[in-house]
């Protein structure tokens, strides 16, 4: 047992003689200049997993040596700064190829509303806005297409049936008691701007009549005009009009939204409606600062964002979050996450981890590709 355990060892130290760095020199690994490396063949009982019979042949082992030949869609252009680093399927001034950039003048942003990316290693036309679409396909007119119209709703030909009007994107139909006027859903009864039929305008202050209470002009109510309403977010919640609409239902905790609609101790009315009172400093609602990274630590201390990462706030301290591909390197914060790990080689796929001289770093890793003529170089 014990000459086994021995044997296993020697076998285990040869094959871990024989497995080596990429590109390792032949005198490094103890042959002379002209002798022939020496080829490993595992023994009969040694053969790959799942391999079926004894006659099954063992995987040639090829010789791997350092790389710097790019990987599609990866190369290395004028504006590189190492080695592939440049992706031409998604790079805007090397899109396909290197230095095919595309356009970006500014007439086609503010006339056509359209930005040209790469995409695919090609440049494409997309809108600037979610609110334009390219519906006749005419990359000369850009995103001539305003959406949101009943015509073009949430698309481009989403048309809204009759009756209906698109809001945000979607068709909707009007109340029973609306009707629908040019693009809007209205109440003819209450409605100033559309007083018993569309488009009749009720005016604030009529001629001939005595100025408004405070917080009251005229406006429309049975259809007709010229009668004392409150204006937008104030109310008469004692009835008396020669204080006139005395109340201001966003802010009064006493009538949050409605007359008499008291919120609870504790309680502030913020636009309408009762919610915890932030208080003076405006954070006596937070759970705690243990994590938020607007208020990290105490009321008011924002985290920032650095380059290639995101704040973060943890147990009262602010920190940061890599992106993919990138690392905090040097342990200074105010240069955020400064090292791309996927393409640098002297810090490829972690900090400090370097591929040999000329050897590209591709997605993290040193590249390799088989030595020449199967031979340690």
């Amino acid at each position: 047992m014990l000459n086994q355990r021995i044997l296993g060892a020697s076998l285990a130290l040869t094959l871990a003689s024989f497995v080596i760095p990429a590109c390792s020199s032949r005198e490094s690994l103890g042959f002379g200049v002209d002798e022939p490396p020496p080829v490993f063949i595992p023994s009969s009982d040694a053969g790959a997993a799942g391999s079926e019979g004894d006659d099954a042949e063992a995987p040639a082992l090829v010789p791997m040596c350092a790389s710097a030949t790019c990987q599609a869609p990866f190369d290395t252009c004028a504006d590189s700064k190492f080695l592939c680093d440049i992706d031409l399927s998604t790079d805007p001034l090397n899109c396909g190829s290197c230095g095919n950039a595309c356009p970006t003048d500014l007439w086609r942003t503010n006339d056509l509303r359209a930005e040209w990316k790469c995409v695919g290693g090609a440049c494409q036309m997309t809108c600037v806005s979610q609110f334009n679409a390219d519906c006749n396909n005419r990359i000369e007119d850009g995103c001539e297409t305003a959406l949101g119209t009943n015509q073009n709703c949430g698309g481009c030909g989403d048309v809204c049936p009759d009756g209906s009007i698109c809001e945000v994107g979607a068709c909707k139909t009007c109340k029973a008691n609306e009707v629908l006027c040019m693009s809007q859903c209205v109440n003819l009864d209450n409605d100033s701007n559309n007083c018993g039929e569309c488009f009749n305008s009720c005016p604030s202050f009529p001629p001939g009549f005595p100025a408004p209470p405070p917080q009251m002009g005229y406006g429309c109510e049975n259809r007709t005009c010229n009668h004392l309403k409150c204006t937008a977010d104030w109310l008469d919640c004692n009835g008396d009009l020669a204080d006139g609409c005395e109340v201001n239902s966003r802010r009064d905790p006493m009538n949050c939204g409605g007359c008499g609609k008291q919120c609870a101790a504790g309680e502030a009315c913020i636009n309408g409606t009762c919610q915890c009172d932030p208080g003076p400093s405006g954070c006596d609602c937070l759970p705690d600062f243990e994590t938020d990274v607007q208020h990290c630590g105490s009321c008011g201390l924002r985290c920032s964002d650095r380059a290639n990462s995101t704040a973060t706030c943890e147990f009262g301290r602010c920190g940061l979050s890599c992106r993919v591909g990138y690392s905090d390197c040097n342990q200074v914060e105010l240069d955020g996450c400064e090292v791309d790990i996927f393409r640098d080689p002297r810090n490829c796929g972690a900090c400090g981890v370097s591929c040999e001289t000329g050897q590209a770093c591709i997605d993290g890793a040193c590249a390799t590709e088989p030595c020449p003529d199967g031979v340690l170089k």
